[in-house]
């Protein structure tokens, strides 16, 4: 809360990517919105966020989300084939920028964080932003080469899961419940693995790849239970979510983001021993290495 200025700066940045995206996406689009597999396709979509919004019953919202799949294979293998440079080009748009430019304030978010937590300066987003742009750069291409492959295989269980929703019957009533345990365990687990990394880029000043190991390092000292708090976490975003709606996403978006980075910083120095400030009057003091790491862990210092 105290640091919530940096949640409408987030906001403004993720607002500014989403503008960027949406632009490059429309220098295209007189040739796509005349495409009748794109007509239904952005028909099922619009089906969906509505019905989201008026209480529909979960099995028709679950039917609707297949149906957005459906449209979206039939309209993707038709642009492969009838616009194949409009399709590259949209492939780069959406697998590759978007991704590049949503992650690239990550760091810049850390920073401010940690200034608070370490010594209550407070560090300006724009400037920790310029500051670090070279390696939010590096971070965010090293994040992309690494979570595209975790997240289609994440896309595809959600969508095999999705398609139990036809067999009807008592499955069908399951399928919420498989849903949502599935997208809190498998993108807990995910977030458990790398919530150290960007926090060790921050903290020890080191390049993404020496980061990425020492975060690894900093998770395992204590893995089951930044585990166990990811699941959590991903869980009440995901109720709160579908308690308000898609049309929430504007704010619940950001302030998710700034969540999730808030206790990748505190997993962190919690896991290194580091002391840190909650407010003015609050300083944390974790138990340092030597009180929690095992002897094997620490017998070739001795």
């Amino acid at each position: 809360m105290a640091n919530f200025a940096t949640v409408w700066k987030l906001l403004v940045y993720k607002i500014l990517v989403l503008g960027i995206v949406i632009g490059l996406f429309f220098t295209s689009f007189s040739f796509v919105r005349g495409m009748d597999s794109f007509i239904a396709f952005w028909d099922s979509i619009s089906t969906f966020i509505f019905s989201f919004n008026i209480g529909a019953s979960i099995i028709e919202l679950l039917q609707s989300g297949l149906s957005i799949f459906q449209e979206f294979f039939v309209f993707v293998a038709d642009l492969a084939v009838n616009g194949t440079g409009i399709f590259i080009f949209y492939v780069f748009l959406f697998l590759i920028l978007f991704p590049f430019l949503w992650r690239l304030s990550d760091l810049a978010t850390g920073e401010t964080l940690y200034g608070y937590m370490a010594s209550l300066t407070k560090y300006s987003f724009v400037g920790a932003m310029i500051r670090k742009l070279g390696t939010s750069c590096l971070y965010s291409l090293l994040s992309l080469a690494i979570m595209l492959p975790i997240n289609f295989a994440i896309v595809a269980g959600f969508y095999g899961i999705l398609t139990l929703v036809n067999i009807g019957g008592f499955t069908a009533i399951l399928v919420p419940f498989l849903i949502f345990i599935y997208i809190s365990a498998i993108v807990g687990l995910k977030m458990a693995f790398f919530s150290g990394w960007m926090p060790a880029c921050i903290v020890f000043n080191c390049n993404v790849v020496k980061g990425l190991k020492l975060g690894f390092k900093a998770v395992m000292r204590r893995f089951f239970k930044v585990l166990s708090t990811s699941i959590i976490i991903v869980a009440v975003i995901l109720a709160i979510n579908l308690l308000f709606g898609s049309f929430s996403f504007i704010i619940t978006i950001p302030v998710g983001s700034m969540i999730v980075l808030v206790f990748q910083m505190v997993m962190f120095f919690g896991s290194q021993g580091m002391r840190y400030y909650v407010d003015l009057d609050t300083i944390l003091a974790p138990k340092k290495l030597e009180q929690t790491d095992k002897l094997k862990r620490v017998k070739d210092l001795i």
